[in-house]
């Protein structure tokens, strides 16, 4: 076995290793562009191909701050990614798969890294960690690796074609109308006003999602209804949004918590996305807490992630 940098050539094979390795995960040729070539970061010498042969037994996607910096992801810029590793089902997962973790590691520490983690990378991951059910021997190849899990975050699904407004989130909207906090759909005279909240108070990647959404929609490609704000006297406070039936990112300014504002903005999303025609809502990445909430409108855990990091 011999291991190579990605080169063009071996984009159809990575795909069809990806299906057969990850069946829950399968990708299209636009995505792979769109999530891995074209990345502000991607760096062919950290995707890394295992061969016997000639034949492609095993990848991994290693992503850093090659040029685009990650903000608060990676503040010290001392962080890398593994979103992916796949190995061949009749290929041995601790032989090609350990052997693609090490030689990953040391191109990662030959770049000044210090943690590695599995597999949020910000700009362009593909799930929030690794499957616990699905992909179990995955998980405990990177754990006999040196990893260490940190987090568990949740897939939440949920059928939305009945969905109503109830009584409780009318008197809830009408209560915090009193109180000066409105919920309503983005405006286009908001766009500075949401940005400064948005760079306030949310994370650097949620951010970044909003601002290519605001791009597309001054060119066409997106629209005001997929934006919820919620707004206190002249200021915004929350926003949420969805892109077809993917709901998110969601969140509410930390002061402002605890008083029902998330129930109601969900509640007024999925009723946009309703009327926009969609049958179904899915949340990719939020935690036990969140998933209350998602759980009063019929969102039910579907996936469960691990998390892993590693000082390297």
């Amino acid at each position: 076995m011999r291991i190579t940098s990605y080169s063009d050539a071996d984009r159809e094979r990575i795909l069809t290793l990806w299906s057969e390795a990850l069946p829950l995960d399968t990708i299209t040729h636009d995505i792979f562009e769109s999530r891995v070539l074209l990345d502000d970061n991607f760096d062919p010498s950290t995707l890394l191909l295992a061969k016997e042969n000639e034949k492609l037994v095993g990848f991994v996607i290693g992503a850093y701050a090659k040029r685009m910096p990650l903000g608060d992801h990676d503040p010290k810029g001392t962080r890398s990614w593994i979103t992916i590793l796949a190995v061949h089902p009749s290929s041995s997962l601790h032989e090609v798969g350990g052997s693609l973790i090490t030689e990953i590691e040391k191109r990662f520490r030959s770049l000044g890294k210090t943690e590695c983690v599995v597999s949020g990378y910000p700009p362009g991951y593909f799930t929030p960690g690794i499957d616990k059910s699905a992909y179990g021997s995955l998980l405990n190849l990177f754990q006999s690796s040196g990893y260490i899990p940190y987090h568990e975050a949740l897939s939440m699904d949920a059928s939305i074609v009945l969905f109503e407004i109830s009584d409780k989130v009318s008197t809830q909207q009408k209560k915090l109308s009193e109180e000066g906090i409105e919920v309503r759909t983005y405006r286009r005279s908001d766009l500075v006003k949401f940005l400064d909240f948005l760079e306030r108070t949310m994370q650097t990647d949620w951010v970044r999602v909003e601002r290519r959404n605001l791009r597309k929609m001054s060119e066409g490609g997106f629209r005001e209804e997929q934006i919820t704000v919620v707004t206190k006297d002249d200021d915004i406070i929350g926003y949420c949004q969805f892109e077809g039936s993917h709901f998110g990112p969601f969140g509410v300014s930390e002061k402002f918590q605890g008083r029902g504002i998330g129930t109601v903005l969900l509640a007024r999303a999925i009723e946009r996305m309703k009327q926009a025609g969609h049958h179904n809502a899915w949340v990719m990445w939020t935690d036990d807490v969140a998933a209350t909430v998602y759980g009063k409108f019929g969102f039910k855990e579907t996936r469960r992630f691990i998390l892993l990091k590693k000082k390297l």
